[in-house]
């Protein structure tokens, strides 16, 4: 293709001087006269000649330009909606596939929402360091030229959409070295300008030396930018032709002829001008052909090769030495040089390689990967054919293209093939065990819940299951401690044992079903042993059981009702054992009960307890009991906790264990914290009534209390004093789940001038983590800790350790449970002065405090 370029038409400057010198001896003097006419002409003629081949050029440059420009342009808004589509796997095969077709383009930049993404990663630090501005473009807009530190300059086209922004990074001089500009710029200029209307702005350009005079133009316009194409003709004595020394040389045959047939001579010289320009035209195509190509191989990654047979030399044009990676090495290679690049599998395949064959053959097609100069692999499709050159010679030309990116695409496209294949193989093979799987358990395999319900449905005579029929109901103990601890893929094995081990202790005409979870049933008729499944299966599960390779401990609690009477429907009998089931897990799990008319009973009692708290809430029932809290090394009371009582109107004073349990099932935790509350606030105000003010009061406040949204704003319009009252959370309350919206509430309660107590630390949920994400002012130790401190150093270890750890964080110590003076000493001597308990006092109504306060403040 160079060769084309730089061709041009040869010219015999003496046979030219010839051919005047024996038209003038012919023609005489006139011919003086017609060369100075003619000269003239012919000056005019050529002027006109090469304007045209300027503005021919300049449509040529300027259809390669606009070629590589809507390229470019097409593929942002493809990859912008590609973005917006949503999936990055397509995305990033479009943009690889892009940039190794596209070598004017050096980089890809994605930016969304603050983050940016540069294709290739390499290019990240330079790409990012850009100066673009950051205001969003409406659609398409262009921006630059910046230079790389490689002094290269770039241009960047954005691409603007809801979800971000998307920006080609196109080198300028690339583009220039794609459509041949670069090799032009004395005769050639090219500009770029942005803003056309209505004050355009020059912001790259080329070939700025060049005379833009009677310049050719051409513009194009992308975006917001407008990129001029200006090609100046060639002055008159440039090129292989002199007219400046004709016309001399006519002047100077002026003063020796005077006569000649002027006709004969226009008409001579007009014949050989449009022989000039036609060759010229032709040439122009030639090289305006070869400029498309030479644009359309670049942009398609294809190189062209060519091999001498006579010689065994081969020609590599710069697109396969770029493909190669041995860009700027000679063009002139071997057979043997190209066997050398070849993958070491494929080698094997060329040792045999004849050029004769593929003359025979009247053409070469190949596939093969080369591991190029940075050791990639590569796969490079070729294909040639035989030609015999104007000198003939045998030759064979042909082409490479990089096929790689083509390559990882097909592969990735025939494994989504296989896997859409295999995905409508396996659909229609659950179609066809659809309705096995509907009475299945898929991960057991024994019968399910809806084959379990038709079962007991079948085995009904009218509404009633035959006499001593039974159903058990078996629950695996500590699975979800499993499941949470070992993982999903562990229970699942864990499930499929138990299902194993029931199932190999049926007997012969008893059913079994998993109907969810951990939970089994069977159903056994009136001559089956249940009382020796159940024994069996207690004892394969009363020891550590070893399950995939993996040991570990569970139980299993079964629960078994009889049918014994028709008046036992099938619904009535899996309540009943329901029940029994409930009463084995409330009995310490990992046994059997038998279903009795206690446990209705008992069932009875608490729904009448629930209805009975109900009517406590609502009816003012709730009441308040106040505790005080000793400073033992001063002998004052620092405070007062209130403690909520249930005042029965038939059983009596009811305490917290009784009911709170069921009041927080029922959701009534939170009014019965307001109505404790409020008796409290209104306690303290008596007592600074009779003058006797308290310290400061302790209430307690359940996690439902603190979701309560309308708690703040009723906080905040009691105006409370800061560090009267204070709130104790709780040990049921989760503070070591990083609930993010319960610990907003305790900051913002304690900003109100209420502080923050941490209830019966060292039980429940109470710990070391909640302790650091509350950092409460109070930290009080459970009586379970403090009880045995007595007679075990260990408890008193602890105890201590827990004192030393809060006041490292700066928080107060109470001990409660204190019931003797040993607990008071000891505790004292470890430095826990604030102490509550039975040894001091009992809790008290709000007479009997008024009165043990009054009592404390008479003189002895």
């Amino acid at each position: 293709m160079a060769t084309l370029k730089k061709g041009g038409i040869p010219r015999d400057r003496r046979s030219t001087i010839r051919l005047f010198a024996v038209l003038t001896v012919l023609f005489f003097g006139s011919l003086a006269a017609a060369t100075v006419f003619g000269s003239l002409f012919i000056h005019d003629a050529i002027r006109q000649e090469r304007q045209q081949q300027a503005e021919a050029r300049a449509e040529g440059f300027a259809k390669a330009l606009k070629t590589i420009l809507q390229m470019t342009d097409n593929v942002g808004r493809a990859l912008i909606s590609t973005f917006d589509d949503g999936n990055p796997d397509i995305y990033r095969t479009s943009v690889s596939t892009y940039l190794a077709s596209a070598p004017w383009t050096k980089a890809v930049i994605l930016r969304d929402d603050g983050a940016s993404i540069v294709v290739p990663q390499a290019m990240s630090d330079a790409m990012l360091a850009l100066p673009v501005p950051s205001e969003d473009a409406d659609g398409r807009k262009i921006f630059g030229p910046y230079t790389l530190q490689n002094g290269e300059r770039v241009l960047v086209y954005r691409y603007a959409s809801a979800n971000g922004n998307l920006e080609l990074v196109v080198g300028f001089e690339a583009i220039l070295e794609a459509i041949g500009l670069l090799e032009l710029e004395a005769t050639t200029q090219l500009s770029v300008q942005t803003a056309i209307a209505p004050d355009p702005t020059e912001i790259a350009s080329v070939g700025d030396d060049m005379p833009l005079e009677n310049a050719a133009r051409q513009n194009i316009n992308i975006a917001n930018a407008r990129w001029t194409v200006s090609v100046s003709p060639r002055a008159l004595s440039e090129g292989p032709f002199d007219w400046i020394l004709a016309f001399r040389l006519a002047v100077g045959l002026l003063l020796l002829v005077f006569v000649a047939p002027l006709a004969a001579l226009l008409m001579l010289l007009r014949a050989r001008l449009r022989d000039n320009i036609n060759i010229r035209r032709s040439m122009m195509e030639v090289e305006n052909l070869s400029l498309h190509l030479d644009v359309a191989l670049n942009a398609s990654n294809i190189g062209l090769w060519e091999h001498d047979m006579e010689t065994g030399e081969q020609i590599w044009d710069d697109q396969i030495l770029r493909i190669y990676g041995i860009e700027g090495q000679s063009n002139i290679q071997s057979f043997e040089s190209w066997r050398a690049w070849l993958h070491p599998e494929d080698r094997t395949r060329f040792r045999r390689f004849s050029w004769e064959a593929i003359k025979k053959n009247n053409g070469f097609r190949s596939e093969y990967r080369i591991i190029d100069a940075d050791g990639q692999e590569k796969t490079i499709r070729s294909a040639g054919n035989a030609y015999r050159s104007a000198d003939g010679r045998r030759k064979i030309v042909g082409v490479n293209w990089d096929v790689s990116a083509d390559k990882v695409l097909q592969e990735a496209l025939s494994e989504a093939k296989v896997r859409a294949e295999a995905q409508n193989v396996a659909l229609e093979d659950a179609r066809a065990r659809m309705e096995q799987i509907a009475l299945q358990d898929t991960l057991t395999g024994i019968p399910n819940r809806r084959h379990f319900e038709k079962r007991l449905e079948a085995a009904q005579t009218g509404d009633a299951l035959p006499e001593g029929m039974r159903i058990v109901l078996i629950d695996l103990d500590g699975f979800k401690t499993i499941n949470d601890t070992m993982g999903h893929f562990f229970g699942d094995d864990v499930l499929r044992y138990a299902a194993d081990i029931f199932t190999k202790n049926l007997g012969p005409n008893d059913f079994l079903a998993r109907t969810g979870g951990d939970e089994f049933v069977a159903l056994m008729p009136a001559d089956s042993d249940a009382e020796s499944f159940a024994a069996a299966v207690e004892a394969a599960f009363s020891k550590p059981v070893h399950i995939a390779g993996r040991m570990c401990r569970l139980g299993v609690s079964l629960g078994i009702a009889t049918a014994q009477d028709s008046r036992d429907s099938a619904s009535d009998l899996l309540i009943k054992a329901d029940l029994a089931l409930y009463e084995a897990k409330n009995r310490g799990r990992g046994r059997t009960v038998n279903y009795t008319s206690n446990l209705m009973d008992k069932t009875f009692s608490h729904k009448r307890l629930v209805d009975e708290i109900q009517e406590a809430v609502e009816a003012g029932e709730i009441t308040a009991h106040y505790q005080p809290i000793f400073d033992v090394e001063t002998s004052t009371i620092a405070g007062v906790e209130a403690l909520a009582r249930w005042q029965h109107p038939r059983r009596g004073l009811q305490e917290p264990k009784i009911f709170l349990g069921v009041a927080e099932q029922l959701g009534l935790l939170h009014e019965i914290d307001d109505t404790v509350f409020r008796r409290a606030l209104s306690t303290m105000e008596r007592c600074a009534a009779d003058g006797m003010p308290l310290s400061g009061i302790s209430v307690n406040i359940s996690a439902q209390r603190l979701r309560d949204p309308q708690l703040l704003d009723q906080l905040s319009a009691l105006g409370l004093p800061a560090g009267v009252v204070n709130f104790e959370l709780l040990e049921s309350i989760p503070f070591d789940s990083p609930d993010s919206e319960l610990i907003k509430t305790v900051n913002a309660i304690r900003k109100l001038g209420i502080g923050i107590d941490l209830d019966d630390f060292g039980s429940g949920y109470a710990s070391l983590v909640g302790l650091t994400r509350v950092r409460p002012d109070r930290l009080k130790i459970a009586g379970q800790l403090v009880a045995p401190i007595i007679d075990s150093e260990e408890s008193l270890l602890i105890v201590e350790t827990i004192a030393r750890i809060a006041r490292s964080f700066g928080i107060e110590v109470i001990c409660e449970g204190v019931t003797s003076q040993a607990h008071a000493e000891k505790l004292k001597a470890l430095g826990c002065v604030l102490q509550q308990g039975y040894y001091f006092s009992r809790p008290m109504d709000e007479d009997q405090l008024i009165a043990f306060l009054r009592a404390r403040s008479s003189p002895a």
